[in-house]
């Protein structure tokens, strides 16, 4: 589960960036307009996400449909991960990694979309990176994960950067967190209870970090939460192992105690990224064949939308080819 994944498996064949990573508001051109407010039809809202359709890769938005493609940022970096926060007065917010992927330079930023002035960097840690941003409810916290001491562990910060503190502290792996639509747990994935890299499941805890107990069980990689609106249920992607060996990896959504569980995805496909619908009917994911995969690294993603029985799956970013679009989020 490293945090370059972007997707089931590796983020090995991402092109190389600009020479100068630039983390000003002024290398950030937004072309794009603010997206809506979520509302309560599967259709509604906006679905945020990653693309190197403009070289490297950056921020967009669209419809939920796949069409009304818009920009968000136009940078040296790469801009990936998003999540987003609405704002009561319309406007969004996003928190992502920006850096340089294949150096390994990845910092927590935020900007408005709409205003490449409100572009900010948030952390500043170097050795270490950081990975998997998400805004707690009310949009005044951030929990993401980081390597900055050695280990990768789950850290909290406040919107605007203070009060970064650690809240795991435990020898495996904890990374690829979800905060809760009422703000009182944070999902993540770890091998604490598994074999490292091999056998990993997903916890709950509470926003300070106790309380921890596992959701589900430790048969195989179990990664990437994500909360449904009403914060009953769970989807997450199984049977991804980073070292080879472990298959096409799908997204399963179960309730919070581990039991309903149910497999969204089939097929000979890497699923990844999961995240639900604003009215929790349905799940929009990235995926990529696992032979295209293994050909072509980074390239031929797309974003992939289900029913959450699983029913009426859709591509609706491609098949575009070498463009790749990944790490969706539905606001």
């Amino acid at each position: 589960m490293d945090q370059r994944t972007l997707r089931g498996g590796r983020l090995a064949g991402v092109r190389a960036v600009a020479a100068a990573v630039t983390m000003t508001a002024a290398v950030l051109t937004v072309v794009g307009v603010a997206g809506q407010a979520a509302a309560a039809g599967p259709n509604d809202g906006r679905i945020y996400f990653t693309t190197d359709k403009w070289r490297n890769w950056e921020l967009a938005s669209m419809r939920p449909d796949g069409s009304d493609v818009q920009r968000i940022t136009n940078s040296a970096q790469d801009d990936v991960k998003p999540d987003a926060h609405i704002a009561s007065d319309g406007s969004v917010r996003l928190v992502f990694v920006a850096g340089d992927l294949n150096a390994r330079v990845l910092h927590i930023a935020t900007m408005t979309v709409g205003d490449p002035t409100s572009y900010r960097q948030l952390s500043d840690t170097e050795p270490g990176r950081q990975w998997s941003p998400e805004w707690s409810p009310d949009g005044t916290q951030i929990v993401y994960s980081s390597n900055q001491t050695g280990n990768w562990e789950i850290w909290v910060m406040n919107a605007d950067g203070t009060n970064q503190h650690q809240i795991t502290n435990n020898p495996a792996q904890d990374e690829y967190e979800a905060w809760s639509p009422d703000g009182t747990t944070i999902a993540f994935g770890s091998d604490r209870d598994g074999i490292r890299n091999r056998a990993t499941g997903i916890y709950l805890m509470n926003p300070d970090g106790s309380n921890v107990r596992r959701v589900t069980r430790l048969t195989s990689m179990d990664a990437v939460p994500a909360f449904s609106p009403d914060g009953t249920k769970l989807a997450w992607v199984d049977s991804v192992c980073d070292n080879g060996g472990c298959g096409p990896s799908h997204v399963y959504v179960g309730n919070l105690d581990g039991t309903g569980i149910r497999r969204l995805t089939q097929g000979d496909n890497n699923d990844w990224n999961p995240v639900f619908s604003p009215d929790g009917t349905k799940v929009a994911f990235h995926t990529s064949p696992i032979h295209d995969f293994l050909l072509h690294g980074d390239d031929y993603i797309d974003i992939g939308v289900a029913n959450v029985d699983g029913s009426g799956w859709k591509d609706i970013t491609g098949p575009n080819g070498a463009i790749s679009e990944a790490a969706p989020t539905w606001k």
